[in-house]
């Protein structure tokens, strides 16, 4: 698929019930631009509703959500259902050629068990990527929430930004984009001021290890930095509440931080089409 341009976007589940109408619009011009975009989505907000329901008390281990066989039949309700198919029909509604599927379906996420300690709680081992191109290739929209499988059969929670980040290298994506309910990297997160409009690997690096970076930002610089490694050529963490293109080579029209593999960033040209 590297013959066509191509974006995969990650949607917080924070920011799912906030999104700016221009988040649709950007997602239909490109599609409409002939630019082949996969939508990856998590569902926490929606998860610890159900699980308030049912009285039980969400735990996380280092940010990522401990499942137990109780809890793992409420992510898959949420996730599969609820979210996939609210955000489907938003995505329609705009005018997105879009379909909704979970990371089980066609064994598209290929995981093992992570730790014992978090429970049903899975590790990308592999992306069939089948299913994916098949849809992208006939011009539908697929848009996947974040469950897994394991070759017994065994389904499993997997964190959005790590699946995304998975998706995007095995699709051999040109960008990578992650909506979320920030602005993106602070450059002085204590005072949240100063947000980074491009930085590299290099630069992200030095922040988690100065402390800069922290808490829930980890999880989508690592799935950043890792996509870097590949294909991948950049990463936009953008605000999802607030206006804004999926073009991150705009001076004007978009919000957030990109992260680039080359050093000299600011002179990096996307090969996407603008929006």
């Amino acid at each position: 698929m590297a013959d066509v341009p191509s974006v995969v976007v990650k949607i917080g589940g924070s920011v799912l019930e906030r999104l700016h109408p221009s988040f649709y619009e950007a997602c239909v011009s490109l599609q409409q631009r002939g630019v082949r975009v996969a939508v990856v989505h998590g569902g926490g907000p929606v998860i610890n509703r159900l699980l308030e329901r049912s009285e039980i008390r969400p735990s996380f281990v280092r940010g990522l959500r401990v499942t137990d066989a109780e809890t793992l039949t409420w992510v898959q309700m949420a996730l599969a259902g609820l979210v996939n198919k609210d955000l489907v029909a938003r995505l329609q509604a705009a005018g997105a050629a879009a379909v909704g599927l979970s990371g089980v379906d066609g064994k598209l996420l290929q995981v093992r068990q992570k730790d014992s300690s978090l429970g049903y709680v899975g590790e990308v081992t592999g992306v069939e990527t089948a299913l994916l191109s098949a849809l992208l290739e006939k011009g539908w929209m697929p848009v996947t929430a974040s469950l897994g499988v394991d070759e017994a059969g065994q389904i499993y929670n997997v964190n959005a930004d790590t699946a995304a980040g998975a998706i995007a290298r095995a699709l051999h994506a040109s960008r990578m984009v992650m909506v979320t309910d920030v602005p993106g990297i602070y450059a002085s997160p204590e005072k949240k001021e100063g947000v980074l409009r491009t930085v590299t690997p290099a630069a992200v690096r030095d922040l988690i290890q100065n402390g800069k970076i922290s808490g829930g930002m980890i999880p989508k610089v690592s799935a950043a930095l890792s996509c870097l490694k590949g294909p991948v050529r950049e990463v936009l963490i953008v605000d999802g509440g607030k206006p804004f293109s999926l073009d991150g080579t705009k001076e004007e029209g978009w919000n957030g931080t990109r992260i680039v593999q080359e050093e000299g960033a600011d002179h990096v040209v996307s090969h996407l089409p603008t929006v």
